[in-house]
């Protein structure tokens, strides 16, 4: 007799005969407006983790970037001075001589 008691209450669930009873069928409109923002809700979390996970990649090639950027120039830095310049000139075997005269000033007259 137990056994009729529980299938007429699963049945009763699964065939949804508790909503109607329940009167929840009247109030369907509300429902599905909860459930659409409920879905609504989950797909903004999804694009929010997504866009997070997009920002922490780039922050971290960002921070690559700028390590190589320093690396970079305090080695052109390195190459350009005066001194490295002539010694890399002279183990080229070039003939550049270092000027013997400041640089001077060319002036150019007018014509009217």
């Amino acid at each position: 007799m137990k056994k009729e008691g529980s299938k007429d209450w699963k049945s009763e669930i699964m065939g949804g005969g508790f909503l109607v009873q329940s009167g929840i069928l009247r109030h369907i409109n509300f429902v599905l407006f909860v459930f659409a923002l409920i879905i609504l809700y989950i797909g903004i979390n999804f694009g929010i983790e997504r866009s997070l996970l997009t920002e922490r990649q780039n922050q971290r090639e960002l921070k690559h970037l700028k390590a190589d950027y320093t690396s970079k120039s305090a080695r052109l830095l390195n190459q350009s001075k005066r001194v490295e310049i002539e010694n890399r000139l002279r183990k080229n075997g070039s003939m550049l001589k270092l000027p013997s005269e400041p640089p001077g000033r060319l002036v150019m007259e007018e014509k009217l």
